[in-house]
C-alpha cells in the first residue's frame, strides 16, 4: 500500500530492478562475508591473550586488559568505526592510508575481541583444577598444560557462545556502510537511490541476511546440544 494525494492506494510490487542488479547484490554479500571472516579472525587472535592477561598475577596487566575489554565492549560499534575512520588517520599522520574495509575490520575485530575475551575467560575458569594438578604432577610445563589441556578444552567449551558472537558480528557488518564499505547493505542503499524501489530491495536484503545467518544459528543449536551431552555431568 502507498499514500498518494492523501489517499491510500495499492502498491505495485516490481522485482525487475532486483533481478537486473543481482550481481551487485551478490558482490555485496561476498564483501559482507569477507568482512565478517576478517573481523572474527582478528577478534579471536586478540581474545585468547586478553583472556590469559585477565588472569595474570600482575595487577597492572590485569587492569590494562580489563580497561581494554571494558572500552571496546561498552562503546557502540558505530562510534568506534566512525572514530577509527576519521580520527585515527590524523593521529597516525598523513602518510598512513587506511581503507574503509581495513577500518571496519579493526573496529568490528576489537569489539569481537573484547566480548570474546570474557567468554574465553569463563571457559578457562570452568576447567576442573584437578586436571591441572594431575598434569603438573606428571611433569607438564606451564606451556604444555596451556597448549594440550587448557586451550583445547576452553575452546571447545566456548564454541557455542563463540559462534553466537560470530553471528552478532555478521549482523554488525551492516554498520560498515556508514564509512563507505561496499557491503550488501551499502550496495542495497545505492540501488534504492538508483531505482526508487526501496520495498523490493529491503525485502531481498532481509532474505539474503536470513539465508546467510540461519545456517549458523542451526549450527549453534547443534553445538549446544553436543556440549550439553559432553559437559552436562561436570
Amino acid at each position: 500500500m502507498d499514500w498518494q494525494g492523501g489517499l491510500l492506494v495499492e502498491y505495485a510490487w516490481d522485482f525487475t530492478s532486483v533481478w537486473r542488479n543481482w550481481q551487485v547484490l551478490l558482490q555485496g554479500i561476498g564483501i559482507t562475508l569477507a568482512l565478517s571472516l576478517a573481523s572474527i579472525s582478528l577478534g579471536l587472535l586478540l581474545s585468547i591473550p586478553l583472556a590469559f592477561l585477565r588472569k595474570s598475577k600482575l595487577k597492572i596487566v590485569v587492569w590494562l586488559s580489563k580497561a581494554f575489554i571494558e572500552v571496546f565492549r561498552d562503546l557502540p560499534v558505530l562510534v568506534v568505526l566512525v572514530w577509527l575512520f576519521y580520527c585515527l588517520p590524523i593521529l597516525l599522520g598523513s602518510d598512513v592510508r587506511l581503507t574503509p574495509f581495513v577500518v571496519a575490520v579493526m573496529g568490528l575485530g576489537l569489539n569481537f575481541a573484547a566480548l570474546q575475551a570474557e567468554i574465553f575467560r569463563a571457559g578457562l575458569e570452568a576447567i576442573p583444577l584437578g586436571q591441572l594438578e594431575v598434569a603438573s604432577t606428571l611433569g607438564f610445563s606451564r606451556y604444555q598444560i596451556a597448549r594440550y589441556i587448557v586451550i583445547p578444552q576452553a575452546l571447545w567449551r566456548t564454541l557455542a557462545p563463540t559462534l553466537g558472537q560470530a553471528v552478532n558480528t555478521l549482523k554488525l557488518t551492516s554498520l560498515a556502510s556508514f564509512i563507505a564499505v561496499d557491503d550488501v547493505f551499502h550496495a542495497t542503499t545505492f540501488l534504492i537511490q538508483e531505482t526508487y524501489r526501496p520495498l523490493e530491495f529491503y525485502t531481498i536484503l532481509a532474505v539474503l541476511y536470513l539465508l546467510t545467518i540461519m545456517p549458523l544459528s542451526f549450527a549453534i543449536q547443534t553445538v549446544e546440544r553436543r556440549l550439553e551431552m559432553r559437559f552436562g555431568q561436570d
